[in-house]
């Protein structure tokens, strides 16, 4: 594969055409984009809804509205004709490179029609990777891979790598920043503490208990002699309806505003409490203090936590026997044990000026939140990587050998489901139906877990351990 000719790259195509989420943490990389190409025009394609995250950018000059990404949400078919009059127009545009974020086959076919000269996304994506002729293998598989670091990898052919200080970025427009100060004058916030909920998700995982949001915010307006603001979209009319009388008089619910004004009035915040949702990462580039909620086995802070801001992240550590596929799933296991008190305590400490770390600290705490680890044998050295693991408030199970010889198939498979096991450390003599049970998870599991022998590498502490298990994890090419 050739070597890109960066001098002559001067017009990019950025397509990011999802989730507000993913815009967002694709802002850094966008922003690197510019650094490196300074005189070049860059051109996002992005959703018409997500135009005020980035409209404000200084790094884009230009937003394409795509229409094609409702489609292929609901599975339509989007059709040729379709198809070669998106192609048609990028070949107008005469773009020099087309990077795909989004990693969708439509996006990776239009930028190959259109003939666009170095074309870069996903080598993951075995049935059509060949459109690219840049392709890069992305790290899905990954616990602590962070989706703005995604956003990243794309980038190596460029010679572009993340820097230690890199930031999301989203500009909120001056009116509705003043919307949003109208707002809390009018239900007279001024000078009170500004705390912002929201009850809802994008759908990727599910609510926390609808009573256990209602009795916080009884609790937090209590506590602070204010009222909370709720925020949420038309989706979340029929939660706040269901918790309205609970929540009367302690709440100013705001269902009505459209995203530039929601961007506007949450940079105003002083805390933001809401499950893991598109609005969690606009706080987090608003640098507005946050506590997300991680309310199943399906959704892990390694890749979706907040970047480089203050935040507390609370994490069901759910014993639940299903197979973990929110929102459809009707149980409530995993949201039943993230406790009001505790949430409240993390409020109290982003208001008291907590919740800070360092990034290598805050890399370390995604990974441990992520993980669940299974570590099989019976000697000296699996006992000790157990006490190193334990001693840092890790998940770690310990299957001695005798107990594993007793246990089929089906029955690790239970184990695995049960405590949403994702890697197993296997040393000595482990049976070979633990690597087989281990591989068939990919049938099941959200996330198949991941088979690692031990090597014998020496680990002085937790930091080692951390740094193998990842290193490991990266080698993996699914």
């Amino acid at each position: 594969m050739p070597g890109l000719d960066l001098t002559s790259v001067k017009k990019i195509l950025v397509i990011r055409p999802d989730a507000i989420g993913d815009m967002v943490t694709a802002t850094p990389a966008i922003g690197a984009l510019r650094e490196k190409f300074p005189e070049a025009e860059i051109v996002v394609w992005g959703r018409r809804y997500n135009r005020p995250v980035i409209e404000n950018n200084p790094d884009i000059d230009r937003i394409i509205e795509d229409d094609l990404y409702p489609l292929i949400r609901q599975r339509q078919p989007i059709g040729w004709s379709r198809y070669w009059r998106w192609a048609k127009a990028i070949r107008q545009e005469h773009y020099d490179l087309a990077i795909n974020f989004s990693g969708e086959f439509a996006y990776a076919l239009i930028i190959f029609l259109a003939g666009v000269r170095y074309r870069i996304g996903d080598k993951g994506r075995l049935l059509y990777r060949w459109l690219y002729n840049y392709p890069v293998l992305q790290r899905f598989n990954s616990w602590a891979v962070h989706e703005v670091e995604h956003h990243f990898e794309l980038l190596a052919p460029l010679g572009i790598k993340l820097k230690p200080d890199a930031k999301l970025k989203v500009i909120p427009a001056a009116a509705s920043v003043a919307a949003g100060q109208k707002l809390i004058a009018e239900h007279g916030l001024k000078g009170k503490p500004l705390i912002a909920f929201n009850i809802g998700t994008s759908g990727s995982d599910k609510p926390w208990a609808l009573n256990k949001f209602s009795e916080l915010i009884t609790l937090v307006a209590r506590q602070y002699r204010t009222k909370v603001i709720v925020l949420g979209g038309p989706n979340e009319k029929p939660l706040i309806e269901a918790i309205a009388s609970r929540i009367s008089g302690q709440a100013v619910v705001l269902l009505d505003l459209s995203l530039a004004d929601l961007i506007g009035l949450l940079s105003q915040m002083q805390v933001y409490v809401a499950n893991n949702t598109g609005p969690a990462h606009l706080a987090a580039a608003l640098q507005v203090p946050s506590v997300i909620l991680y309310t199943s086995k399906f959704q892990k802070p390694g890749r979706w936590a907040p970047w480089a801001n203050r935040h507390k992240i609370i994490k069901a550590v759910s014993s639940c026997p299903y197979p973990c596929r929110p929102p459809t799933c009707n149980y409530n296991l995993c949201t039943a044990e993230i406790g009001t008190a505790e949430v409240a305590q993390a409020i109290a400490d982003l208001l008291g000026g907590q919740g800070g770390l360092f990034p290598a600290e805050e890399k370390m705490e995604r990974l441990r939140l992520s993980l669940n680890i299974l570590v099989c044998g019976d000697d000296q050295r699996a006992k000790r990587i157990v006490a190193i693991l334990q001693s840092q408030a890790w998940r770690v199970w310990h299957i001695p050998e005798d107990k594993l010889k007793r246990m089929s198939l089906f029955d690790l498979r239970d184990f695995y489901h049960l405590y949403d096991i994702n890697l197993i450390h296997a040393f000595a003599h482990t049976p070979l139906k633990v690597k087989v049970s281990a591989l068939l998870t990919g049938l099941t599991m959200a996330f198949p877990v991941f088979y690692l022998s031990d090597d014998g590498s020496d680990f002085t502490g937790i930091g080692d351990l951390a740094d193998h298990y990842q290193s490991r994890s990266n080698q993996r090419v699914f």
